[in-house]
């Protein structure tokens, strides 16, 4: 999670949103985890499923990597250890075509 507000705070002055959504409709456990790491980065707490019919989201967490216009252009299932390289290679990717 620290790479993860890392990257949140490097690139808000990119005009990058990083936000975490919880689908798994375990509130507590989510604001526990919260608390515990102090996350800073905005955490939508999705009771009413929408993420996952309109975003098929799967699992928790599910990453998604947005364009300005807003379009998904990366969408990653799962974490793992080193995956904050390759998101920092997408969005710097998109931060060069805008």
């Amino acid at each position: 999670m620290p790479q993860l507000e890392a990257l949140y705070t490097k690139y808000s002055v990119e005009g990058v949103k990083v936000i975490l959504v919880d689908a798994s409709n375990r509130r507590e456990l989510t604001q526990k985890m919260i608390d515990d790491v102090a996350v800073t980065m905005p955490v939508l707490l999705d009771d009413k499923e929408i993420s996952d019919k309109d975003y098929e989201v799967q699992a928790t967490p599910t990453t998604f990597i947005i364009d300005a216009g807003g379009r998904v252009i990366f969408k990653h299932i799962g974490y793992g250890e080193g995956m904050e390289t390759m998101f920092e290679k997408e969005i710097n990717l998109l931060l060069q075509q805008a």
